[in-house]
């Protein structure tokens, strides 16, 4: 925006060069405008400034979600249904392989979905290849 400063000042220089009086109603206006053209260039240059910032700040934003988003979604999601409720449920498939018991509880009627220990009858294919449908009811224990 520095091209708009210079035109404004050579402008400014151009009015000077013609000699005319601040006093009279031309010179009035002539000076009025240059002086307005050189707040309206000094504004756009420093919110061009500002632009320039905020456009920095927005892509860093994007790579940092574009990165949370990368982990978020880098292991694989296994999607369940209450059985009871029909709630769709979602948790990290390395939980089937956890050493701890782990029981995965319906947040909407508080009913076990499912438990790592084995007690629970699935098939990992099944559920992997066919999101939405409800694991086949646990085998007695």
């Amino acid at each position: 925006m520095r091209d708009i400063s210079e035109k404004v000042s050579y402008l400014q220089g151009l009015s000077e060069g013609l000699n005319i009086s601040e006093g009279s109603p031309q010179g009035k206006i002539i000076t009025g405008i240059l002086s307005v053209l050189e707040e309206l260039s000094y504004t756009i240059t420093h919110l061009e400034c500002e632009m320039e910032d905020f456009r920095e700040y927005v892509e860093s934003i994007d790579d940092d979600l574009f990165d949370l988003e990368e982990s978020l979604f880098e292991d694989e999601l296994i999607e369940l249904s209450c059985q009871h409720c029909g709630e769709e449920l979602f948790f990290e498939s390395d939980l089937l392989e956890d050493e701890d018991t782990i029981e995965i509880i319906c947040p909407s009627c508080n009913e076990v979905v499912f438990i790592n220990d084995g007690s629970f009858d699935y098939d990992p294919a099944y559920i992997d290849n066919e999101f939405g449908d409800e694991i086949p009811n646990p085998s007695p224990s």
